[in-house]
């Protein structure tokens, strides 16, 4: 019970603070920190394509934003991944992005990403 409250907590708080962007970016680093114990593939943002990212959230609709968080809720979500789960670990990073993104975000919106 208390993971679950902790776990709301810092979802609710991620949730709040910054912009889409900056979540999304934290939550690729953060994923890319849960996957080091199996060697999983890095996808952490490099600063420039947060910056674009920002630069475009004028072309993003409400639902798009929405679509965003959710993908950075969904990474923050992730197990740590350990020696022996990388297949299945990265399988679940990537239904993040088909759950949460693919064909659901606007093209416009998707440009700038």
């Amino acid at each position: 019970m208390t993971r679950l409250l902790v776990a709301l907590t810092v979802t609710a708080s991620l949730f709040a603070c910054g912009t889409p962007c900056s979540r999304v970016a934290a939550a690729e680093s953060n994923a890319d920190e849960k996957g080091k114990g199996c060697n999983s593939s890095r996808n952490a943002w490099p600063t420039s394509r947060a910056q674009t990212c920002e630069n475009n959230l004028a072309n993003c609709t409400q639902n798009d934003t929405r679509q965003l968080d959710l993908y950075a809720n969904c990474l923050n979500a992730l197990p740590t991944c350990n020696e022996g789960q990388r297949t299945s670990w990265e399988l679940q990073r990537a239904a993040c992005s088909v759950d949460n993104i693919l064909f659901k975000i606007s093209t416009s919106c998707a440009r700038g990403l």
